[in-house]
Formats: C-alpha cells, structure tokens, sequence
C-alpha cells in the first residue's frame, strides 16, 4: 500500500517530502503557514468614563455578547452614540464605567452584614473538616 504525498509540503527544493515534525515552534503543522500572534491584552491604568462595549468587557469579564444583551435589557449605564451628520447611521454602544463602578460600591455598602462576614472567614477562622474529610470517616466507620 503506498502513502499519497499529494498534501505533503513543498521543500525550498520543489520536491514533495514530509517534514511536517521538523516545523518550528509556532508554525502551523497543515498548511505550513505561520501561526498569528497573538498582542498582549493591556488596560490603562485610568481608562475613559465611557468605553465601548469591546473596553467594558476586557474591563468586567464578560464577553462583548452579553454586554450588548445586558445594555439591551437596561441592565447597564449604557449610551448609543450616533453620528450627528448621519441621522439614520449606525450607532456605537458605549457604556458609563465611571456610573457602573459606583453601582457596585452602593451595592457593597447596601449589602446584609451577612454578605460582609466573607471577609471575617477569610482571616479568622481555620477551615473545619471539609465534605472531603467526611466521606473518609464514614468509608471508616
């Protein structure tokens, strides 16, 4: 039975050979074609009030999906920014960090001192026989 070479890389030669497992690091094994690299993701240390909806999701999280749902369903500070000179163009969703932060400081002032003692557990007490430590006590017993 004999191997096709019809998919095989061409060699700077001009010859079919197979040395997919000599690539370099980073190159693609199929096609031959380098690998795109991918830029460091990087936020300001003081981004803008508004950021648009790509910046507010590097900024939270989430992804750029459920912030255009989100500001949908009225659930963020958003602003659809249209151009003036194009009365029926496309409007750019921008959404208001600086109203969205002070969102979330209101709801951890207004948060149930219950919510708030996630921070005594963490410093003052040692953790007790977890779920783990149960079942090998009763596996023993």
């Amino acid at each position: 039975m004999q191997e096709s070479t019809q998919n095989a890389p061409e060699s700077l030669c001009g010859t079919r050979c197979d040395h997919l497992s000599e690539t370099p690091e980073g190159e693609h094994q199929k096609t031959g074609r380098k690998a795109r690299e991918r830029e460091e993701i990087r936020l300001s240390e003081n981004p803008s009030h508004l950021l648009s909806k790509e910046g507010f999701a590097m900024y939270i999280g989430k992804t750029v999906d459920a912030i255009v749902s989100m500001a949908k369903a009225g659930k963020l500070p958003a602003v659809y920014m249209a151009d003036p000179l194009k009365p029926g163009g496309n409007a750019e969703l921008y959404i208001n960090r600086k109203a969205w932060d002070e969102a979330c400081d209101r709801l951890i002032e207004n948060a149930p001192q219950e919510w708030h003692d996630w921070e005594n557990r963490l410093f003052l007490f040692k953790p007790t026989s977890g779920r783990r430590n149960r079942n090998i006590s009763g596996k023993a017993a």
